[in-house]
């Protein structure tokens, strides 16, 4: 138990290392009625700089905080971590940090982060403005820190003229449906980040549309409109998938239901097997060699291929061998 407590302090100690902050802060105010106070710009941000006072969630990760607006400038060193583990660390930001933008000068801003809200003491200074998400103000919108803003980008009959002729009649309701897709996907616990919420033309017609969420930890989530409104319980792609041993049952089965003679195929399961699943999307695609004997009892090579996507029933094509 002494032992299972220690590694648990330990962990502790070293998110708090690497994270460079405080410990969290105390409130000095009442706690029923806290105090409004007004917060000054930092003094960085003087009569050259761009006043903005906006808040944006951060695009990419280990970005440094530097001294001033350029590269020209000295990173700002993590002092607790610098001490604690004898080599010089630096501050940074990524993309699970939310900043506040005090101001901006020539591509540069300084900001300061807020959530964590221990790291706010610690985590301030100027960063590249491309490492920030300005596709919009954060304000108090729950999913905005989880859905990128490009990931909503609307259909226009400039940029997708197929899309508006072909679904126009409800181009409405496909950017509500798009929306609910991204927050029930955030919802799930699946999710961590949406980098795209977009309309399946493959999948769909005009009445019955099918939408698709990328997420950053390579998660693909596929909803359609009736489990969106019906807010169904969201699966991922990985979750629907086929497994290695399902999908051979499944080949062999198919291989023999088009043989000749069943009885007289001979599977390669070991030697002539090859089975790969894609990344993100999930889809299985199972090689399998076998010999099969025609009508004159001769036996001829031939190779399988058995794709398998997610949650569907297999496909499967045949070729002879060479």
């Amino acid at each position: 138990m002494i032992k299972v407590l220690g590694f648990i302090v330990a962990g502790i100690i070293l998110i708090a290392i690497f994270s460079g902050g405080e410990d969290r802060p105390t409130s000095t105010g009442s706690s029923s009625t806290p105090a409004t106070v007004a917060i000054k710009p930092p003094s960085a941000c003087d009569a050259s700089t761009v006043i903005t006072g906006k808040k944006y969630n951060v695009l990419g990760s280990g970005i440094n905080v530097r001294k001033g607006p350029g590269t020209n400038y000295d990173k700002i060193i993590n002092q607790k971590a610098t001490s604690i583990l004898k080599t010089t660390q630096y501050i940074s930001i990524d993309d699970t940090t939310t900043i506040y933008e005090e101001c901006t000068k020539d591509g540069w801003s300084w900001i300061r982060v807020i959530d964590p809200d221990w790291l706010q003491n610690s985590h301030r200074g100027w960063v590249s403005s491309k490492f920030i998400d300005k596709g919009q103000d954060i304000g108090g919108d729950k999913y905005t820190r989880k859905i990128s803003s490009s990931a909503l980008s609307p259909y226009t009959i400039q940029g997708y003229p197929k899309t508006i002729k072909k679904y126009g009649s409800r181009i409405g309701e496909i950017e509500t449906l798009r929306r609910k897709a991204a927050e029930m996907a955030v919802d799930s616990g699946k999710c961590d980040y949406v980098l795209m919420s977009e309309l399946s033309d493959s999948k769909s017609t005009l009445n019955h549309l099918h939408f698709w969420v990328d997420c950053k930890n390579k998660q693909r989530i596929y909803l359609d409109e009736f489990q969106i409104n019906k807010g169904s319980v969201v699966l991922t792609q990985q979750e629907k998938s086929w497994d290695k041993e399902s999908a051979l049952i499944a080949c062999q089965k198919a291989i023999k239901d088009r043989a000749l003679i069943p009885s007289e195929v001979d599977i390669h399961t070991i030697l002539g097997t090859s089975f790969y699943k894609a990344p993100v999307t999930h889809n299985v695609v199972l090689n399998m060699d076998f010999d099969a004997k025609n009508a004159l009892g001769v036996e001829i090579p031939y190779t399988a291929k058995c794709h398998f996507a997610p949650g569907e029933v297999g496909s499967i094509e045949i070729h002879p061998r060479k």
